[in-house]
């Protein structure tokens, strides 16, 4: 299992969605992995949550072309469909959402992908930065349900202080 460069509390959007294990669903580049059910389509949207400390130069941006680039890798037809900055100047954080086709038990789906990138700089080494990458995976089709789920997880979410790292929320 993956661990988070900073640690993070937040609430599950509702009662439909339950926590599992990531490497039960073969997602081995998560900390945290959560599935939603109860929608139709075969599809179950999951919610993940992933990140690393970065000690290098790459812009927000520069990470999230490279989850495009992650995704291209698994699925096909893979689009930035928008992007755009929601963080402040001490908390920067970008959104972005994708649009895949992908097959999964001999079945393709048309997914869209909806990632929200934050960036915390190290109070003791201005050049390491613990990335976070918070992903909604579900179907086109099931987004208008699911879209406003993520958000107000998204709206849960608190980094928790401590280890040196600045106290900032996505």
């Amino acid at each position: 299992m993956t661990t988070l460069p900073v640690p993070v509390r937040f609430a599950l959007p509702g009662p439909a969605w339950r926590s599992v294990e990531p490497a039960s669903l073969g997602v081995t580049n998560a900390a945290f992995l959560a599935v939603r059910g109860g929608l139709p389509g075969g599809y179950e949207p999951t919610i993940t949550i992933s990140g690393d400390w970065r000690t290098d130069g790459a812009t927000l941006e520069q990470i999230a072309d490279e989850s495009l680039v992650k995704l291209r890798a698994q699925a096909s037809e893979v689009e930035l469909v928008k992007r755009g900055e929601v963080g402040s100047e001490r908390a920067p954080a970008i959104m972005q959402s994708i649009g895949a086709m992908a097959t999964y038990e001999g079945r393709t789906f048309d997914l869209r992908q909806v990632q929200a990138l934050t960036e915390i700089i190290a109070v003791e080494d201005p050049s390491r930065r613990a990335v976070t990458i918070y992903s909604l995976t579900c179907t086109y089709a099931q987004l208008d349900d699911v879209g406003p789920e993520f958000e107000r997880f998204m709206g849960s979410v608190q980094v928790v202080p401590g280890d040196g790292v600045a106290a900032a929320g996505p």
